[in-house]
């Protein structure tokens, strides 16, 4: 299995959205504190607890995937062939869509962002992409068309 690769627009993403997590669970201690002093028969039943329990897994958990993408990706981008369509690359089809195709994780996925859909290199839409020149014919679902340009 090949590391994961990230654009380093995506890196910088991550990394930002990993000290922002860090940020938000140590924020959190007023709401422990605050949970805690709740009146309840048992701890069992302190809602107030439970609801910051739980946003504290959320972030821990998504904390938790973005170190590990971090760690096991590689910085080195994917080798490809000259002119043809690979991570980094900006597809252009014929009747206009335009595609970015990012690395293994983008936190653009999806979005529409300058003119250009995201799309992470492991979706379908990115692998009917990779390894095409200008000229090929590509099927993506239910629509048929042409690259017209590459750019990286």
């Amino acid at each position: 299995m090949n590391e994961p690769y990230l654009l380093p627009e995506d890196r910088e993403a991550a990394e930002a959205r990993i000290a922002e997590l860090e940020r938000h669970i140590q924020e959190l201690g007023d709401d422990f504190r605050d949970a805690f002093s709740q009146s309840s028969e048992t701890w069992h039943d302190n809602s107030p607890f439970e609801a910051v329990r739980d946003k504290q897994s959320m972030y821990a958990a998504e904390l938790h995937q973005l170190r590990t993408l971090l760690r096991s990706s590689t910085l080195i981008p994917p080798k490809r062939r000259r002119g043809c369509a690979g991570i980094g690359s900006i597809v252009t089809l014929h009747e206009g869509r335009t595609y970015k195709i990012a690395g293994d994780w983008t936190h653009r996925v999806g979005k529409h962002v300058d003119g250009m859909l995201y799309v992470s290199s492991l979706a379908p839409v990115a692998q009917a992409l990779i390894g095409k020149k200008v000229g090929d014919s590509v099927t993506l679902g239910s629509i048929r068309s042409t690259i017209a340009v590459i750019r990286d």
